[in-house]
């Protein structure tokens, strides 16, 4: 960090939980050195794994965790009584005394300027137990899905998981629970909430009636850029197998174009034997990766003839600005927010649902060299147009941030 840190205001940035280490995890964490540019920052969170601890070292950022480790609760009991809100919350108040680090983390929040909160299990929960006059901003990159859609309570065929008028009702606890955090969160007079995508932001006014400022994510064009490697006869998909990601969608539009399907990300060992029986039996080639390095992702990403997405109303998307900046044609569902990164046959493709001739014929277009150019030029232009560099995400935090302030 520069010598002038002293300088600059202490933001505390807080998680509930890495334990995912899913997209927003990771966007989080790229963006924490352009953020030390603007801010001198300490990081809070109820579990950050290994991975996410080196990251944090490297910038020479403090962190704090429990002193007894937390793992999120599982299992259909643990979601209908909120076992997770609760244990977050108590949690966090212990913090206050003893973290994992030795130090108290109410000794953070008495010297810090200003808290950015990254919505997510265990996160809401932190806000209540803000000193009232320190400025808050809540980054909500979605409401949660599994209490106001029933999306998460599918199989991966769509099937529902159990009843879901009796899932709703079950989960009523929890949902009161969230939906008061929130409004108690926006009472706040030096507070502010904002969503990651103009869609989101409709979401935030549906679900919680509050309105919301916009925050985008980023995408570090550093890590995307080099040489493309030639294509092959291959598309990728990124997420964990599951209903919300459209993992069945994706096999059924790929059957009949002889293409290997990536799947990036895994699932559980039933969904992956689900996955491979249905690939089988469309003839897709079904290549599971359940995880990659950021380098490898990288390298397949930009040798695919497309990376490909039919996520079911998916917040924001970095799959398809990501995609734009390895050189890749991004073909995405057009729903979500990926209706705000892809501009219909000018930087990708956004394309309805079940209609697998126009896919098949947006897989052959991406094929083309003219296209591939073309397409990523105008997808990199509308990164910088749109600031969605962490540059330009630190600039508008620290706006944010300055208004609470004032």
């Amino acid at each position: 960090m520069d010598d002038d840190s002293d300088s600059k205001p202490r933001l505390l940035v807080v998680k509930g939980t890495f334990e995912q280490f899913g997209g927003a995890e990771r966007d989080l964490l790229n963006n924490l050195e352009a953020w030390q540019e603007q801010f001198e920052i300490t990081c809070a969170s109820l579990y950050i794994p290994t991975e996410a601890r080196e990251r944090l070292k490297s910038l020479g950022i403090l962190f704090l965790t429990p002193a007894i480790p937390w793992g999120k609760p599982v299992g259909h009991w643990a979601e209908f009584r909120a076992r997770a809100s609760r244990q977050a919350s108590n949690r966090w108040w212990n913090m206050l005394e003893l973290t994992e680090q030795g130090l108290r983390l109410q000794d953070v929040l008495a010297t810090s300027d200003a808290v950015h909160l990254t919505s997510g299990v265990g996160s809401l929960e932190f806000s209540q137990l803000l000193p009232k006059d320190l400025p808050i901003h809540y980054h909500c990159l979605e409401p949660h899905r599994g209490l106001y859609e029933d999306v998460l309570h599918r199989n991966l065929d769509g099937s529902p998981k159990q009843n879901l008028a009796l899932t709703r009702f079950l989960l009523g606890k929890q949902r009161r629970r969230d939906t008061s955090m929130t409004h108690d969160l926006a009472d706040r007079k030096n507070a502010t909430i904002s969503g990651n995508s103009p869609w989101i932001q409709e979401r935030i006014q549906t679900v919680y009636n509050e309105n919301a400022g916009l925050l985008w994510p980023s995408v570090n064009l550093d890590i995307w850029s080099g040489d493309c490697p030639p294509t092959e006869d291959c598309v990728v998909a990124i997420g964990n197998a599951s209903y919300v990601k459209g993992t069945m969608d994706t096999i059924d539009m790929l059957a009949g174009t002889g293409l290997t399907y990536h799947h990036v990300g895994g699932g559980s060992k039933e969904d992956i034997a689900l996955m491979k029986t249905h690939a089988a039996g469309k003839g897709v080639e079904l290549i599971v990766e359940p995880r990659l390095s950021q380098e490898d992702l990288v390298n397949l990403v930009k040798r695919s003839r497309a990376v490909v997405s039919l996520a079911r109303g998916e917040p924001f998307g970095l799959t398809p600005i990501e995609a734009q900046a390895a050189g890749t044609p991004a073909l995405m569902v057009d729903e979500g927010g990926y209706r705000h990164t892809v501009q219909d046959g000018v930087s990708g493709r956004l394309l309805p649902r079940g209609d697998w001739t126009a896919w098949h014929a947006a897989l052959e277009e991406a094929a083309n060299a003219e296209n591939r150019n073309s397409w990523s030029g105008v997808g990199r232009a509308n990164i910088a147009e749109m600031g969605l560099r962490p540059e330009d995400q630190a600039d508008a935090l620290n706006e944010i941030i300055s208004k609470l302030r004032d």
